[in-house]
């Protein structure tokens, strides 16, 4: 999906009072690839202990992605809203 596709789509979504946001996420994952890989392996690592410590998870990993990910949406999203067609809707 290109820039203006998104945004038209985005922009209709929310005018239908639907939540963008799912669609924006899967759109932005894959530019978090790196995140998302290093969370698999977090993940694959620690289901392969056998006497895992419950103190040692995989929280860290996922924040970074889920960080990757909300930066991509946020702006794609807040840019799409009613009040925002100057750069900023607090101005």
């Amino acid at each position: 999906m290109n820039s203006e596709n998104y945004k038209t789509e985005i922009h209709n979504m929310i005018e239908n009072g639907k939540d963008p946001k799912d669609m924006v996420i899967q759109m932005c994952r894959p530019q978090c690839k790196w995140y998302d890989d290093k969370y698999d392996r977090c993940v694959k690592a620690f289901l392969s202990l056998k006497n895992a410590d419950p103190e040692k998870n995989c929280m860290y990993p996922y924040r970074d992605l889920v960080t990757c990910v909300e930066a991509c949406v946020q702006p794609k999203i807040q840019h799409a809203l009613r009040g925002n067609e100057h750069g900023s809707i607090f101005s």
